[in-house]
C-alpha cells in the first residue's frame, strides 16, 4: 500500500533522528481515532488508525515528530497539522460511516419506540442550546448494564444513547439532557489534550435548565452519564 510505505518513511526518518534504527509503522482499522506503540532500547512499532490513509505525508511527518518527542519525555501534543487534517471539513463526510459500521452495539437509527433522538435534537436547537448541525450521527444503542447511557465522538460526530431512555417512563427532559451532555463534547471540538473538557465543559453543560432534575432522576435509577 502506498500510503503505508510513505508513513514507513515519515516513522523512520523521525526515529532516526531519535536514535531508533529499527522503526516500523502500519495501519490497524481501530474503531476510534488512534495510535499505540511498542517500543525498546533502539527499537518502535506503530500502529496506526487507518482513518489517516489518504492523509498527506506532513501530517505522517508531524504526527512521528511528536509521537517520537513523547516517548523521549518531551512534553509534545498531538501537532497542529494532523489536528487540523482530521478537522478540515469533508473528514466526517468521508470517515463516519466507516466508523458507524465499526460500531457493534447501535441500532443504527435514531427512531426508538417511544422516543425519536432527532426529535430531542430539535428540542435542544428549539431551545437555543445548540445550532443544528446536518453532519451529527444519532442512534439508539443497545442497553448494557453498567455502561454509561450516552457515548460520542467528537471527530466522527457521532452520538449514541441507551435503548434503556426509549421508554414513555422517562422524562423527555432526561432525553434531552444525556443528549446535550454528548453533544457539548462536539461542540467543544477536538481536544485530544483535554484542554478544554473542564471549566468551559461545564460552563456549557450548566446551560440546560433541568441539569439538576435530570441528574437526580439518572442518580435515582442507578444510571450514569
Amino acid at each position: 500500500m502506498e500510503s503505508e510505505e510513505m508513513m514507513k518513511r515519515c516513522f523512520r526518518r523521525a526515529g532516526k533522528k531519535y536514535g531508533y534504527t529499527d522503526v516500523n509503522a502500519e495501519f490497524v482499522s481501530f474503531k476510534d481515532f488512534k495510535v499505540r506503540w511498542q517500543r525498546s532500547y533502539r527499537w518502535a512499532d506503530f500502529k496506526v488508525s487507518d482513518y489517516l490513509e489518504d492523509a498527506p505525508e506532513g501530517v505522517f511527518d508531524s504526527l512521528a515528530e511528536s509521537l517520537f518527542g513523547r516517548i523521549c519525555g518531551e512534553n509534545t501534543g498531538y501537532s497542529q497539522e494532523l489536528k487540523s487534517w482530521v478537522t478540515r471539513p469533508g473528514f466526517v463526510r468521508d470517515k463516519q460511516m466507516i466508523y458507524v459500521r465499526r460500531c457493534r452495539t447501535i441500532l443504527r437509527t435514531p427512531a426508538g419506540d417511544s422516543r425519536d433522538l432527532n426529535e430531542s435534537y430539535r428540542r435542544l436547537c428549539d431551545a437555543g442550546l445548540l445550532e443544528y448541525d446536518p453532519e451529527i450521527y444519532l442512534t439508539w444503542a443497545r442497553a448494557i448494564d453498567d455502561d454509561p447511557v450516552g457515548h460520542c465522538s467528537v471527530l466522527m460526530k457521532f452520538v449514541s444513547i441507551s435503548k434503556i431512555l426509549d421508554s414513555e417512563n422517562v422524562p423527555e427532559y432526561v432525553l434531552d439532557y444525556c443528549l446535550y451532555h454528548e453533544l457539548c463534547h462536539i461542540l467543544l471540538g477536538f481536544d485530544p489534550e483535554g484542554k478544554m473538557h473542564s471549566k468551559k465543559y461545564s460552563e456549557i453543560e450548566s446551560r440546560y435548565p433541568m441539569m439538576a432534575d435530570a441528574l437526580q432522576y439518572l442518580r435515582e435509577e442507578a444510571l450514569e452519564v
